[in-house]
This record gives C-alpha cells, structure tokens and sequence, in this order.
C-alpha cells in the first residue's frame, strides 16, 4: 500500500485501535495490497465510549459484551452475572475500553491481507 494511504487510514485509525498496537498495525498496512484499502477505509468500528456507557449502564445486562461482539459471554453474563454479586459486570467497565480497540484492530488486521 502507498505511503499517502497508510497515512490516511492512520490518521483514522489512530483512536479505533490500542496504542501499543500502532507499530504493528503501520506494519501491516504498508505490507497490505492497494485493494484492501477501500475494504479497511469502509470497515465499521466500534467506539469505546460507548462500550463504556452500555456497560456502566446496561452492563448487568450483558449489553456491552454483545455490543463489541461477544455474544456467547454476552448471554453468559445475561444469565449468570448475578451470581458473581455484581463483580464481573463491575470488573467488565474497566476493560470493556480496551476490548473494543482489540476487537478494531483484529478486524483490521483481518482486512489488510
């Protein structure tokens, strides 16, 4: 891929994906054909903000799990999430942040082959 195009989707890619994945994602994007850029330009991201609210608010619920994807813990923790006394739905606010740019950044790296 062009440099102007690995600049471009860096540009908006820079707060979709972790920051210690960066270096990697360049990487693999300068090694990704010209085609997967229109593919990777297009790819619907999910925010981290509002992973963040469905879980403060709707986490008890399981909501923010099936947001970002993972719909199996999703209903495990629909369904048994009050069992851990509100822990899980508690410790899932504070990683539910850093879940969703993994989530980005493995749909992109799935894009740029």
């Amino acid at each position: 891929m062009t440099q102007e195009k690995v600049s471009a989707l860096m540009q908006q890619l820079q707060d979709k994906v972790p920051q210690n994945q960066v270096a990697i994602l360049k990487n693999s994007l300068t090694r990704a054909s010209d085609e997967s850029y229109g593919v990777i330009s297009t790819l619907k991201y999910k925010s981290s903000v509002t992973t963040v609210l469905l879980s403060i608010f709707l986490g008890g619920l399981g909501v923010d799990r099936f947001y970002i994807g993972d719909v199996g813990l999703g209903v495990c923790k629909l369904l048994f999430g009050w069992l851990t006394a509100g822990i899980w739905p508690l410790v899932d606010i504070f990683i539910s942040h850093k879940k969703a740019k993994i989530k980005n950044m493995n749909k992109v790296l799935a894009a740029a082959v």
